[in-house]
């Protein structure tokens, strides 16, 4: 009896002290499935002010936005607003450079290579409402910055990309970048081509009361055209070391095109235009440790043309044929310094 009874009593004990230990766990996995998960993240601004300038970052801005070049991501800045094909800032013409190196292209050019640039080469942009006195720039200026990976180990990045479009015309985009580093030297090339055709025509009726009656004058127009171009960009950088560091720059613009205009109608006549441009820049530049930059900018610009015109009005028939040229040939030394604080 006294034996069934200790069974009995160590039976209930073991019971007891095993309960207390499922409830316990019981209760831990509770605690873990009610707190949730703690995650550590950090993020950088997208813009901070310095030195009197506002830089943004450039890929956090764009990373959910449709763009595919440099001058679509200028057109998305804040505060930069694009007419008739201008830039502007804060309601001014605004100067666009690369890399802190002011060029010598026009607007139509420097487009061209911004188009030409891929969002992938982007690192940061600056925008000044008032250029610093180094630049020689008057205004606000964007300083768009662009990736060259110097000082890190060799690689080789390209990228190709391709467009066609078709409305009543096609027109066709192409570019192709090619982005080698070694160590202090970086290499950068880009290659664009575009084609396109044009087509517009227009009918114009009016009448004119002059001393012997009234004249009805009817005009119908047709222009028609093609144009291509091609744009490249060879960039190179070598680091010295110690904030020394040489880099050449040679852009080029080959187009070529033809325009047809045909009047009927009170007057008949026929215009056509056939030209062609060639661009060449080359600019070398220096910059030291203690402030000096030194460089050469070449540019060669050569665009031919010819024109006939062949008109007939009230029976009498007129023909022209003209040759036209302009050529630029410009080199420019400059030694600039800059204290170093």
């Amino acid at each position: 009896m006294m034996k069934n009874l200790l069974t009995i009593c160590f039976c209930w004990f073991a019971l007891s002290v095993w309960g207390q230990q499922d409830t316990t766990f019981l209760y831990m996995d509770s605690l873990f499935q009610q707190l949730p998960e703690v995650l550590v993240r950090g993020e950088r601004p997208v813009i901070k002010a310095e030195k009197g300038k506002l830089i943004y970052d450039v890929p956090r801005i764009i990373e959910k936005l449709p763009v595919t070049n440099a001058y679509e991501v200028l057109k998305e800045l804040p505060g930069v607003t694009e007419q008739n094909g201008t830039l502007s800032l804060g309601g001014l013409r605004v100067t666009v450079v690369v890399n802190g190196k002011v060029t010598t292209l026009d607007k139509e050019q420097l487009r061209a290579m911004l188009e030409g640039t891929p969002v992938s080469r982007i690192e940061k942009a600056e925008i000044m409402y008032a250029a610093p006195a180094r630049y020689q720039v008057r205004g606000p200026m964007i300083n768009l910055i662009l990736k060259s990976n110097l000082g890190q180990r060799s690689s080789l990045k390209g990228e190709l990309f391709s467009s066609y479009e078709q409305s009543r015309r096609e027109h066709i985009n192409e570019r192709a970048t090619l982005l080698y580093t070694s160590g202090r030297f970086a290499a950068d090339l880009m290659y664009t081509y575009s084609f396109g055709h044009t087509k517009n025509e227009t009918e114009k009726w009016s009448e004119h009361e002059l001393a012997d009656g009234l004249h009805e004058l009817t005009l119908n127009t047709l222009s028609s055209g093609y144009g291509g171009r091609h744009n490249i960009r060879l960039g190179t950088d070598y680091d010295f070391g110690k904030k020394n560091v040489l880099s050449m720059v040679y852009t080029s613009q080959l187009g070529y095109g033809q325009d047809r205009t045909s009047m009927h109608g009170t007057g008949n006549s026929d215009k056509a235009d056939d030209g062609d441009r060639r661009l060449h820049n080359v600019k070398l530049d220096y910059q030291s440790s203690f402030g000096l930059t030194a460089g050469m900018d070449f540019t060669y610009f050569d665009s031919p043309g010819t024109t006939v015109l062949t008109g007939v009005m009230e029976e009498e028939k007129k023909s022209f044929f003209y040759k036209s040229n302009q050529r630029i040939n410009r080199l420019l030394f400059y030694l600039k310094g800059t204290s170093i604080n």
